[in-house]
């Protein structure tokens, strides 16, 4: 009976025609282009390994991928131990109105990043923003957050934590309803503290919960491309360019398409390295 054994196939291959047409397909074709030299509009032109040696010899890349890993640390480390700490506060017992904190934590990460990225243009904005106004108010003459090598970069972070925070906080808020109840009281009844029972008995149970939120969260850091392109266009001199963004103006910009996937390349490679290294040393601890 081939026909019956076939048939079960051919329900699902309608799928994989259009998982290889439009993932692995574009995905083997980029791989390829980076080979070469093509502006899109003239067929590419195989050049070996040229693009990554331009790419090895360009400053502006450099500081590209030095921006990008600045920003995943501090987007990271922020995001998660904010997210953490409002998933504990969440947790607690004596909090009232918890489902409406759950909601308005979480309400950010409903808005599109686009519209994020316009709302905290108009915060910084110059003499004219809100966070200007209000220093006006009181008298403080505030600096110009989107022009300042140093202020940019952090203008950048606090908008993406402020949206993307609530997310990780119902992710820990899932995780901490699972340590169980009586492990915390046995460890108070033996004397334990807050810190300590957090320490020895939340922390564990939860790293599983933890792993995947910082591998989220470094993904999602080192792929940033929308804010910096709407608030500073990856300035000022170039203090907030990511690879993202790199990559974008080599290909849409100065049609360098061999370039930019080669520059992509070089950046999945980054994220599997550094996935990786998080993978062996906070899923070792868990074990």
């Amino acid at each position: 009976m081939l026909a019956e054994r076939i048939t079960p196939y051919l329900f699902i291959l309608p799928f994989f025609v259009l998982f290889g047409s439009f993932w692995i397909g574009p995905i083997a074709a980029s791989f390829g282009y980076s080979f070469t030299a093509w502006r899109g509009i003239t067929p590419p032109t195989f050049i070996g390994l040229q693009n990554y040696q331009v790419l090895w010899n360009d400053p502006r890349f450099h500081t590209a991928v030095s921006n990008t890993l600045l920003f995943t640390f501090l987007y990271v480390t922020l995001a998660n131990a904010l997210a953490l700490a409002l998933a504990l506060l969440l947790n607690a017992s004596w909090l009232r109105f918890r489902q409406f904190f759950r909601t308005a934590f979480f309400f950010p990460m409903t808005i599109s990043m686009v519209v994020s990225a316009v709302i905290f243009q108009m915060v910084y904005a110059g003499d004219v923003g809100l966070i200007s106004k209000l220093g006006a108010v009181v008298g403080i003459r505030t600096p110009s957050w989107l022009v300042d090598d140093d202020l940019a970069v952090w203008a950048i972070i606090i908008m993406r934590v402020w949206r993307t925070m609530g997310y990780y906080t119902i992710i820990y808020l899932a995780g901490l309803q699972t340590v169980p109840s009586d492990l915390r009281e046995a460890a108070r009844i033996d004397g334990a503290n807050g810190w300590q029972i957090f320490r020895y008995v939340t922390l564990p149970v939860i790293r599983p919960v933890m792993l995947v939120c910082v591998v989220i969260s470094t993904i999602s850091a080192l792929e940033m491309f929308d804010e910096p392109m709407i608030l500073t266009q990856g300035g000022p001199a170039d203090a907030t360019l990511t690879v993202a963004m790199y990559l974008y103006q080599q290909g849409f910009q100065f049609l360098q398409l061999g370039q930019a996937a080669a520059a992509s390349y070089i950046l999945t490679l980054i994220i599997l390295i550094i996935s990786v290294v998080q993978r062996l040393t906070i899923g070792r601890e868990q074990q």
